[in-house]
């Protein structure tokens, strides 16, 4: 065994106890899960990250920021593991970038507060937001404060992009300003925001610290109505939580799913996951996953909810391993989807590419998914990706070049199309994802701009507005 693997399971031992010591599981039973151990061992724990993916390797969605293509490396056990989680619920399982600072700083060990959720008016009125019978979901980014903010760079106020400024200001950190973000994805067809939430207490910049701001908005928005949500927790340094953080993260979120408003899959509270990889990070194991995954749902079912919809970010690359693939399988996700796409061909860094290879390398990825997994997969359209845009990015951009409305609009009716195509491989509620309303530090965003004068998202709303989805030739 390298040194790799001794710290890797010392991790996911740790871990185990963490998970009893905060109360995850009940009782823990296990066999040997590498032959000729003494001591049961947890896992091959944290995957490393590469610069770029590999052609062999099953990966999560790509972060928003960072390299490209967050490969794991990990292994996966070889036995299977009886434990008991949440409320007493005996189960068999098999064993089996988006960083927003310039640097990866140790957590803090002051955790971020409970989130007082506002009542809403007794005369709120509740429903279920569609879009033609489609429901449309945009991932929304809350990083534009007039705060002290390492988004919002002079590569975007000052120059050639200062003309990629959304109509109504790059700032989100008002409720002015939040309604005004509502009302015009209402008006690009767009029926919920999936909120990138954030452990800020991991994170120690100053920087971060508004980055859920948006969310709260939403809670107290006149305009709150005309749209729903759900949550995006995204799991990656510097936010990434401990597994004693686990359940303080769990009460929180349950606040939200508890909300009339809150979208829901099969009848149940849709929780997006960022990325597996990370959750492996998190809790040393696809089988610590399992667990904590396990004790979501039972503290959802103590709230009397329904049950919860745990999505995940995933991607499959063209020449998957079949053991990567293995460990998301077993790790007790309800749906797969995933954040965007991109780097999935040859692209190099700073050589910018046609925006058709990111729309092909996009449709390719919901069929490899949605046949390498048998849980239903909600298609993501990457709307865009330019890392110019980011001044983080500047060394290593990964660049698709040549968006236009009219490409744009054939790459959503192709994710129509797929959905009506594929009505056993997705969910029931015709759920399409949108890479992003508001990314603009990464050339995704759909949000009306003064350069496009709201063509993008115009676009999104005729391609699911129309009475039959438009074909593009």
């Amino acid at each position: 065994m390298t040194t790799a693997d001794r710290s890797s399971t010392d991790k996911g031992w740790r871990a185990t106890r963490v998970f009893a010591a905060a109360g995850l599981l009940t009782a823990f039973t296990l066999g040997p899960l590498l032959p000729g151990t003494a001591r049961a061992a947890t896992g091959h724990g944290p995957a490393a990250v590469a610069a770029r993916p590999s052609d062999d390797t099953a990966t999560a969605a790509v972060g928003t920021t960072g390299t490209p293509g967050a490969t794991t490396t990990s292994g996966t056990p070889a036995a299977t593991a009886t434990v008991t989680v949440g409320v007493s619920t005996t189960v068999t399982t098999p064993t089996t970038t988006r960083p927003k600072a310039t640097s990866t700083p140790a957590p803090t060990q002051t955790p971020a507060p409970l989130v007082s959720v506002p009542r809403l008016p007794k005369n709120f009125k509740t429903t279920v937001r569609r879009t033609n019978g489609y429901q449309v979901g945009a991932y929304y980014f809350s990083g534009w404060s007039h705060a002290q903010n390492n988004n919002l760079t002079p590569i975007l106020t000052r120059g050639p992009l200062s003309r990629y400024e959304p109509q109504i200001g790059w700032y989100d950190d008002s409720q002015l300003q939040v309604d005004r973000n509502i009302n015009q994805a209402v008006n690009a067809g767009v029926n919920f925001f999936a909120f990138d939430y954030y452990d800020l207490g991991q994170s120690k910049y100053a920087t971060d610290r508004t980055l859920n701001e948006a969310l709260g908005y939403y809670l107290t928005s006149p305009q709150r109505s005309r749209i729903n949500f759900c949550l995006t927790f995204i799991d990656q340094a510097p936010f990434q939580p401990t597994a004693r953080d686990w359940p303080r993260l769990v009460a929180t979120w349950i606040q939200y799913f508890k909300q009339p408003d809150y979208v829901r899959v099969n009848g149940k509270p849709l929780f997006i996951i960022f990325s597996p990889e990370h959750m492996r990070d998190i809790f040393g194991s696809p089988r610590g996953v399992y667990i904590a995954i396990n004790y979501l749902r039972g503290q959802v079912a103590k709230a009397k909810l329904p049950g919860v919809t745990v999505a995940v970010g995933t991607t499959v690359n063209p020449r998957a391993n079949p053991a990567h693939v293995a460990q998301l399988k077993g790790e007790g996700y309800d749906v797969t989807t995933g954040y965007n796409y991109h780097a999935n061909g040859n692209e190099k860094y700073r050589t910018p590419v046609p925006y058709k290879t990111l729309v092909q390398e996009n449709r390719d990825m919901w069929d490899r998914v949605a046949k390498t997994y048998t849980q239903p997969y909600i298609p993501v359209i990457t709307s865009g990706w330019d890392q110019r845009f980011s001044y983080r990015e500047q060394k290593t951009a990964i660049i698709y070049q040549g968006r236009t409305p009219l490409q744009f609009a054939c790459y959503a009716a192709a994710a129509r199309q797929w959905v009506d195509a594929h009505a056993k491989r997705t969910v029931k509620e015709k759920i399409v994802m949108v890479f992003a309303w508001n990314e603009s530090g990464e050339g995704g965003a759909i949000i009306p701009t003064k350069a496009d004068r709201g063509a993008y998202a115009d676009a999104l709303s005729r391609v699911f507005n129309a009475r039959k989805a438009p074909v593009c030739k």
